[in-house]
């Protein structure tokens, strides 16, 4: 027995989906991540962790980004 071919596929990215990014979180939601990572670094900074404190200083510039 001889099977259909398949029919042929839309290679197109789809029209709508779910998006990340600035597009994903409105500019409150950013503002909010953004000042928890910013509080939490500088408790971090506080308590010596300064690695620590540097990358979620880097999270929190990266979400700030978001923001303009």
């Amino acid at each position: 027995m001889a099977r259909d071919p398949a029919p042929p596929r839309d290679e197109r990215p789809p029209g709508s989906g779910w998006e990340l990014g600035a597009g994903g979180l409105s500019r409150v939601g950013w503002a909010v991540v953004g000042a928890i990572l910013f509080a939490l670094a500088v408790l971090l900074f506080a308590t010596g962790y300064v690695g620590y404190g540097l990358m979620i200083l880097v999270l929190a510039l990266a979400a700030a980004v978001n923001l303009s």
